[in-house]
């Protein structure tokens, strides 16, 4: 028997192996993407949870009121204790956003490079602000004792060039970079879409709403948020 008798003979025999193949369902780009990752989830998980939980009691914890920075350096000077382990919690908290966001902007990056790239610059920019908020921390607790003059003092050092420069970078960068970090994580699908809006409120809830009340609630929502968010990124990428 000639080789090529055998030939249609064969032929038939791998068409159904080749239609079951290519009917096979294949996972979602977002599942690949998410799987690809999963092994550093609980890193990025930790992170997610732990740094919105530290900024919650920096935010319950702290003495400040809010309110005008004679009446703040009144109350660090009356718990000074209180406000520098509060701000040390918080300055753990503020560590750990800088991988836990850029862990968000990874996992979406699959979907959206160029939205997650420039999402992450905008953190970097604002994490760098905030780092320089957390400085004058220090020098609002030294010189909360000086009353008067020494908030007046204060008000001078964080309203000058490079005073106000990081605290522009810390707000333009947050609400920036959320705002970017956020559609990009809704074109990922890789999270709950209900997560991403809670994530969007944060920055406006932590600037609208006044008062010691407006920290506490704003990264309450916060902590929401990147607990679902955790929680969705831990599971296997095929379930749900």
């Amino acid at each position: 028997m000639s080789d090529a008798s055998l030939t249609p003979r064969t032929a038939r025999r791998s068409e159904p192996a080749a239609s079951a193949a290519s009917t096979a369902p294949t996972p979602s780009t977002a599942a690949v993407a998410v799987e690809a990752l999963h092994p550093r989830f609980g890193l990025l998980a930790l992170c997610l949870v732990a740094a919105p939980l530290a900024e919650v009691v920096e935010a319950v914890l702290s003495p400040l009121t809010g309110g005008e920075t004679s009446d703040d350096m009144a109350a660090i000077a009356a718990a000074p204790e209180r406000f520098t382990v509060s701000v040390l919690i918080g300055l753990v908290g503020t560590v750990l956003l800088l991988p836990a966001l850029l862990g968000l902007s990874r996992v979406s990056a699959h979907r959206s490079p160029t939205l997650a790239l420039f999402a992450s610059a905008a953190i970097v920019v604002s994490i760098v602000g905030f780092a320089g908020i957390r400085m004058a921390q220090a020098f609002e607790l030294q010189l909360s004792s000086g009353g008067a003059g020494g908030a007046a003092h204060f008000d001078a050092a964080v309203g000058n060039a490079i005073g106000a420069t990081m605290t522009v970078m810390f707000l333009a960068g947050n609400v920036v970079g959320i705002i970017l970090l956020a559609i990009a994580l809704l074109r990922s699908r890789a999270v709950p879409i209900a997560a991403v809006i809670l994530l969007l409120l944060f920055p406006f809830v932590d600037l609208l709403v006044p008062g010691h009340i407006g920290a506490i609630a704003s990264h309450v929502v916060l902590l929401a948020a990147f607990g679902w968010m955790a929680a969705r990124l831990l599971r296997s990428p095929h379930e749900g």
